[in-house]
């Protein structure tokens, strides 16, 4: 039962899945193009679990489309995917951004060989206003996401943090100065998202989209989207 007055929730109906199928559909050749690229790098690099197949990839590609649920996923102008690994859920939201000319979409990873596999990848597929970074998230600055990338037209910079499992929603927010963005979006397990934003003591907002049962296999069952605004 949740009791914490900062959490809004939401259900996520099956006809916005069927907007993602149908997105990943209009992108086959690119998303096919990168799970390749990913399944290769990953034979020499661990950037994912060594045995995953491509049957799970594919849904992993498909679950990081599905952040752009949240409207400020779309309107961010840079946005930092931290702890990236392979490349989720940035490359694929770079993939199907439909050449948002405001958009810069930087990888981070503290693991120097996962960024320089990433360049690669990037390279391969030839991703514009796609970057990557070896840093420690705590060490990063505005200043730096534009040196990646390029300066964003827009003057106020819309910054958000995206992550898929590989932070903690208190831990992240620790870490990530105010500086530098105050707006993120997790990919995460529905009760662990809840009880994470319930250990954050400083004023935030939080919407939980929940995606059970949006499609007929248990993918999706216990999994969650959080927009957290602090």
């Amino acid at each position: 039962m949740i009791t914490d007055a900062r959490i809004t929730i939401q259900k996520v109906e099956g006809a916005y899945y069927a907007q993602v199928k149908e997105l990943y559909r209009s992108k086959l050749t690119e998303l096919n193009k990168y799970i390749e690229e990913l399944q290769w790098w990953n034979k020499r690099i661990n950037l994912v679990s060594r045995d995953v197949s491509r049957e799970t990839l594919v849904m992993h590609v498909e679950h990081s489309l599905m952040l752009l649920l949240v409207p400020i996923v779309k309107e961010a102008q840079i946005i930092l995917d931290v702890g990236t690994g392979g490349g989720l859920p940035g490359i694929p939201l770079g993939i199907c951004r439909n050449n948002n000319a405001t958009q810069s979409i930087i990888m981070n990873d503290k693991v120097e060989k996962k960024i320089w596999a990433l360049r690669q990848i990037i390279q391969k597929l030839g991703l514009e206003e796609v970057g990557a970074l070896a840093r420690n998230v705590a060490t990063i600055r505005l200043s730096d996401l534009v040196d990646v990338s390029r300066e964003t037209k827009s003057k106020t910079r819309l910054t958000i943090c995206v992550t898929k499992h590989a932070f903690k929603i208190d831990q992240l927010l620790d870490l990530v100065p105010p500086a530098l963005t105050n707006e993120f979006v997790f990919l995460k397990g529905r009760t662990e998202a809840i009880e994470e934003i319930k250990r954050v003591m400083s004023p935030i907002k939080a919407v939980v989209y929940i995606l059970d049962g949006i499609d007929k296999t248990a993918f999706y069952d216990g999994k969650a989207i959080v927009h957290l605004s602090r």
